[in-house]
């Protein structure tokens, strides 16, 4: 079965703008990395697809190679060191080298601090900062010794303006924006870092959240579309994967160290 997000006329022929390189994407089955990954192949990425759990049908590297593309799929919980040396060195393995890593793991947790368990906020820290952390000096391994390579992080418009009750998400993904800042400043000229600030992306995981027993409302979706100043609409997530395409791309080659909100208008003023 395919989603009607796998079947969205925002994902178009490719113009080749990845021609010839390898991309890396975590959290690749659903939502902004199931798109990106896509979208990466049509534009002639060859890409390792990694997430923890299988959620698409079909799974992303096989909708992947069903639209005439080339992908591979790594299970695996980026927190975690030895899965992100995985992934670096199955792109190795099998595409024999690495361009792009688009880092896009996410959780969050919708809790006042005085209510968040540590065992939350160790969950949110490891899967939104401590992926990125292991993400980066994983890709690193290889991008200093080609002294080249392209890192791309999922942040979130959160991160740029905190909102109420979402205390580990917003640390994390404020986090995630002044580390591009920092590793942009560490490791110029030759390799660039970027990350994308999502607002509110009507994926499954927003659908769900806080969890539900059924799906989002048409009320809940125009509550969360109100918080869209501009646009007064929820984002698609294949309007994040072309924004995460042009910080992949050499169209965007004079940008490092940028924090790009994609976010309809939602922090506006702030």
């Amino acid at each position: 079965m395919t989603t009607q997000q796998d079947e969205h006329p925002w994902m178009k022929p490719g113009l080749g703008r990845l021609a010839g390189r390898v991309a890396l994407v975590t959290a690749a089955d659903s939502g902004i990395g199931r798109a990106a990954a896509r979208l990466f192949a049509r534009e002639g990425a060859r890409v390792v697809c990694v997430d923890r759990d299988e959620i698409g049908s079909p799974r992303v590297d096989e909708l992947i190679a069903r639209d005439g593309g080339e992908a591979v799929f790594l299970r695996g919980d980026v927190s975690q060191k030895a899965v992100c040396e995985e992934m670096v060195a199955l792109a190795l393995e099998r595409y024999d080298d690495l361009h792009v890593a688009f880092l896009n793991a996410g959780t969050g947790v919708r809790e006042r601090i005085d209510q968040t368990s540590e065992e939350a906020w160790n969950h949110v820290l490891e899967t939104n900062l401590q992926s990125v952390f292991h993400g980066v000096r994983a890709a690193l391994s290889h991008f200093l010794k080609v002294r080249r390579g392209n890192i791309v992080a999922t942040a979130s418009s959160l991160g740029v303006a905190a909102p109420p009750n979402y205390p580990a998400y917003a640390a994390t993904k404020a986090g995630i924006i002044h580390l591009t800042r920092q590793l942009a400043l560490d490791y110029g000229p030759d390799i660039r870092v970027n990350c994308v600030c999502p607002g509110p992306i009507e994926t499954n995981r927003v659908r769900e959240f806080p969890p539900r027993s059924r799906a989002m409302t048409d009320a809940q979706r125009q509550q969360s579309a109100k918080a869209v100043k501009a646009l007064h609409r929820m984002g698609r997530p294949e309007e994040v994967a072309y924004a995460a395409l042009f910080l992949a791309s050499d169209e965007s080659s004079f940008i490092t160290g940028h924090a790009l909100v994609i976010d309809g208008g939602q922090t506006i003023g702030v």
